[in-house]
This record gives C-alpha cells, sequence and structure tokens, in this order.
C-alpha cells in the first residue's frame, strides 16, 4: 500500500496486488486516525466476496468470485461504533463478457491495482445499533 495525502483531509490510496481491500483500509484509517469519510475507488480484483442484507431474516447471505473482475465502482464510508473505526463498502464488479455483480463489500484481493480517493471528515459521525433494522445505522444525533 501506498498513500498521500494531496490535500486538506483528501488522500490517494494506492493498493497493490495481492492486497485486501477492507483489511488494508483499516489499517490505514487505524494509522492515520481517521474516524470518518467516504471513499470511492477503481481496480480490479482476482477474489471477491459480496453480501445482501436481508431485512426480513436480519442476515448476510454472501457469494464469493474467484476470477478476475474489474472494480467498476466501489464506494463507502468511513465512522465509529463506540471506539471503534469502521469501514462499510459497497463495489460493482464486472466481467469480461461486461456484465456485472454488486453488493456489499465484504472483502476483496486486488488483481493489479486498486485507486482509492478518500476524504476525511472533519467532525465525526458514528453509528448506533437500530433494534427494528439489526444493524449499527449512522446515527446524525449524536
Amino acid at each position: 500500500m501506498q498513500y498521500k495525502r494531496v490535500d486538506d483531509g483528501l488522500w490517494v490510496i494506492v493498493l497493490k496486488k495481492g492486497e485486501k481491500i477492507i483489511e488494508e483500509l483499516r489499517g490505514f484509517i487505524e494509522r492515520e486516525k481517521i474516524n470518518s469519510g467516504c471513499f470511492n475507488a477503481i481496480g480490479a480484483v482476482s477474489t471477491v466476496e459480496l453480501g445482501h442484507y436481508d431485512l426480513k431474516r436480519g442476515d448476510y447471505t454472501t457469494r464469493k468470485f474467484e476470477r478476475p473482475l474489474e472494480i467498476v465502482s466501489l464506494m463507502g464510508n468511513v465512522t465509529t461504533t463506540g471506539e471503534e473505526r469502521v469501514v462499510h463498502g459497497h463495489i460493482l464488479v464486472g466481467t469480461g463478457e461486461m456484465f456485472v455483480y454488486g453488493g456489499h463489500l465484504k472483502e476483496a484481493t486486488v488483481a493489479a491495482t486498486c485507486e482509492i480517493i478518500l476524504r476525511e471528515f472533519k467532525v465525526g459521525v458514528s453509528r448506533k445499533y437500530d433494534k427494528e433494522i439489526q444493524l449499527n445505522l449512522i446515527d446524525l444525533e449524536e
């Protein structure tokens, strides 16, 4: 991983072949003490695990793809839940046949590169558990 602050609160992060996207982003936000922000990215992956939240069941179904895929779009946010920093991303990946798959990004391994632009917010954004939805949702009342 390489990264550089290019403006006040704006980072460019480049992941290399074999690195795991969520794992590397978590390490980055811990090292740089980033409590809130948003990010987007492009690149390619060799494996990706997607999730889809089933509101009725209150859990995720997952599907793993183990083949080269293009990152058509990756977007997400950084928040906190208590003292824990959280990376939450959604990804759209495309095949060589121009079909796409998308969902919650559980994890992905970089195939060639992953170029991320992360905007750090000046104020913190936190999550709070919602009993009805059964997820930690952004809570702007704190």
